[in-house]
């Protein structure tokens, strides 16, 4: 009897993701702002270069590179400290500006 999964279709690749082999365009200061005052950790694994589950480890060791918080079961990664820790802050401020300005009130 033939099974009844189906394969998954690829769609089609535009112009930019076949030039950048399918991969997600490259992380730039410009786009960590726009994820906005915090992300979730898998994002932040992203940004910083390393796999889901080596976020994961490193959270629960307590040696995850960069400030986080837990809020319920999921972790939360605040921007600023994010890009201070790639050295992408703005140039005028000092890095203990940037982590602060994560947590200061608006």
């Amino acid at each position: 009897m033939r099974s009844s999964r189906r394969t998954r279709t690829v769609p089609p690749q535009s112009g930019k993701e076949a030039a950048a082999g399918g991969r997600e365009p490259a992380w730039t200061a410009e786009r960590i702002r726009c994820l906005g005052a915090s992300t979730d950790l898998a994002t932040a694994a992203a940004v910083l270069g390393m796999s889901r589950s080596a976020a994961y480890k490193l959270i629960r060791r307590d040696a995850f590179p960069v400030p986080h918080f837990r809020v319920g079961a999921h972790y939360r990664i605040p921007t600023a400290p994010l890009l201070t820790a790639l050295h992408l802050h703005d140039p005028g401020t000092t890095p203990e500006q940037a982590a602060g300005a994560a947590s200061a009130p608006p």
